[in-house]
């Protein structure tokens, strides 16, 4: 069976392992090898991952790696061919070509299949070419903070960035893989963070990224569809196949083939996280 599209992921760092049991409630634990770690502990950072799939690993996991214009990045790549267990994901860190990815796959593919690959779109360059960069990876995600600080706006604003959010949604759309929301970075504002994940959500995001176990339950519950939701779009298909007509009524709302297509797909979305 296929695991459903995260709708949370959770960066731990790989020095923490205790960390790893707190994010019980996350859909992806992300295991941090790049920002999460200083360059000093690299080395160690890579020993503890190391150990860690050493054992059964229960949940779903992703493996943040430092750039491939790092060495560190191509020892975290190396790291990864050796592992007993794999992650379902590599998180490629500052890519900025498809290229990239393309070298990522290729390598891990050498010892049996290759996880999937999220690429986080962090930079201008990254999104000047993230069509065909959408095109060669499994998933896009936004990092916000690096794509801020490149532009030298505020970190954590939101009409300084939209431009950003729509293309990272757009160019998943047309590749046909899913778009994960930055972080939220105020760890006490629940109300910012329940209003930043419906806001991305209506964007077109399938889930969002987290720094903090206790944002989860927020995130998971926006990115869920809701039973009123669900019960909507069963009518809007069902008056849609019950018409003769490419157009049809539903109450007070015209129901036409877009209205189908967005309904099919929050119904699958909805059947896969088991609603």
């Amino acid at each position: 069976m296929t695991n459903p599209t995260p709708r949370s992921l959770l960066y731990c760092s790989a020095l923490h392992p205790e960390q790893y049991a707190k994010s019980v409630l996350t859909d992806v634990m992300v295991i941090d090898l790049e920002d999460g770690v200083p360059l000093t502990r690299k080395a160690e950072a890579r020993l503890c991952v190391e150990q860690f799939y050493r054992f059964d690993v229960m949940q779903r996991t992703a493996l943040r790696i430092n750039p491939l214009r790092d060495n560190q990045g191509l020892l975290d790549l190396l790291l990864v061919q050796s592992l007993e267990q794999r992650p379902e994901f590599i998180v490629m860190a500052m890519t900025e070509a498809a290229a990239e990815i393309e070298v990522v796959r290729a390598n891990l593919s050498l010892n049996g299949e290759s996880p999937k690959i999220l690429v986080t779109v962090e930079t201008p360059a990254c999104l000047r070419d993230i069509y065909a960069i959408a095109s060669s990876a499994d998933g896009l995600i936004f990092g916000s903070a690096d794509y801020a600080a490149s532009l030298g706006v505020q970190i954590g604003g939101w009409s300084n960035i939209l431009h950003a959010r729509g293309s990272i949604v757009a160019a998943a759309s047309a590749a046909g893989i899913p778009a994960f929301d930055t972080a939220y970075f105020n760890l006490d504002d629940e109300a910012g963070l329940l209003k930043e994940c419906q806001d991305t959500r209506e964007l077109g995001f399938s889930g969002k990224t987290s720094i903090h176990p206790r944002q989860i339950p927020i995130i998971n519950d926006v990115f869920t569809p809701s039973i009123a939701e669900y019960e909507h779009a069963l009518a809007v298909v069902q008056a849609a196949e019950n018409s003769r007509e490419k157009i049809t009524r539903l109450k007070n709302l015209m129901v036409g083939p877009p209205f189908v297509k967005q309904a099919r797909k929050l119904i699958q979305r909805a059947q896969e996280l088991g609603l």
